[in-house]
């Protein structure tokens, strides 16, 4: 969800002002659609996109109830696909405008009974939101911090190293800041944009759409549930979640899913938010301004700040290993793996 909000100054009144500012200039930029200009770095080895035939790939998914039943989509023949038929829960997933959608609650009507919401996720469904969200939301986030898309960029790449040539899963993917960028990199042999969010994914189409360097034979796009994914165990080499893990209702089923997704030797990456005092961390030490943290804890707020331990415990508890970090003031992005498998005596 490449999601959030610097909280500590943007409480529910300054969010709704926000918004109604910006609807003026979403209005106007929805009945006129003008194209956004190429401002997606490109890889230093070459262009994104080439005149040359090249192959799209494949994805591969499955029902997210079950786990069993698959699904697979070449990502070359377009996004043509419209409905997912699982025999073993007699259930259809259903797609929307070529994103298919496979969350727990796609092609049905849910009834009488209404899961739980979650402000700090639905508010990323909110169409002004999305729309906005790269256009003055993401800015804000200098201030708690977060060095820039291209130095985050970097920093995930570091990180992200190993599964290149791999096809990488970008969580939480929002408006595609991030998702174009692992495209033009030319260093993962596709990228899928996963985000709960209806809107953020046609955010994520359309700039994506609009730069004409980007080969979106690269590129596939599906609605999901984080705490229920709809990929094989042990099926995916990287997962990207930029500024996402503070938004997610569960961050413990997140993990859980993300865990159980990765294959032996696969890498998480994530950046988010840390507590109000954590830049006196780092001078002090985190346990020495708990305390201070404690008092002023988010839970008020539709989002969850972290602390670097809570982190580096709640993914040791899932079995990732390899805790590694970059830090400054409330900015911080972490990397841990998949344990390889032990081999057979």
């Amino acid at each position: 969800m490449e999601h959030s909000l610097h909280l500590s100054q943007c409480r529910h009144s300054g969010l709704r002002a926000r918004i109604t500012r910006a609807h003026v200039v979403y209005a106007r930029a929805v009945s006129s659609q003008p194209q956004a200009a190429n401002t997606t770095p490109q890889s230093k080895t070459g262009p994104a996109h080439s005149t040359s035939p090249q192959k799209g790939f494949h994805v591969e998914l499955v029902c997210p109830i079950c786990l069993q039943t698959e699904f697979k989509i070449d990502v070359s023949t377009g996004p043509t696909y419209r409905s997912f038929p699982c025999s073993t829960c007699k259930r259809t997933f259903t797609s929307s405008r070529g994103v298919p959608d496979l969350t727990l609650t796609s092609g049905i009507d849910p009834g009488v009974y209404k899961s739980e919401s979650f402000a700090g996720q639905d508010i990323f469904r909110n169409p002004l939101v999305s729309f906005i969200y790269e256009r003055g939301w993401r800015q804000g986030f200098k201030s708690a911090g977060f060095p820039g898309a291209d130095e985050e960029l970097k920093l995930a790449m570091e990180f992200l190293a190993p599964a290149f040539g791999e096809v990488l899963l970008d969580l939480s993917c929002g408006s595609g800041l991030f998702t174009r960028r692992f495209v033009a990199s030319n260093h993962f042999s596709g990228v899928i944009g996963a985000d709960y969010s209806e809107s953020m994914l046609q955010q994520t189409k359309q700039l994506f759409n609009q730069d004409q360097l980007l080969d979106n034979r690269k590129l596939a796009l599906v609605r999901a549930d984080v705490a229920r994914l709809p990929f094989a165990t042990g099926s995916l080499a990287a997962i990207h979640a930029g500024a996402a893990i503070h938004c997610w209702p569960d961050p413990t089923a997140a993990m859980v899913e993300i865990s159980r997704v990765l294959q032996p030797g696969g890498v998480f990456v994530a950046s988010t938010f840390l507590k109000t005092f954590s830049p006196l961390g780092e001078l002090f030490g985190d346990d020495a301004v708990r305390p201070l943290n404690q008092l002023s804890s988010s839970r008020s707020l539709p989002y969850r700040w972290w602390e670097e331990q809570e982190l580096r415990d709640l993914t040791a508890s899932m079995g990732l290993q390899n805790f590694q970090r970059h830090r400054q003031n409330r900015f911080i992005m972490f990397a841990v793996s998949k344990p390889h498998e032990a081999r057979k005596q």
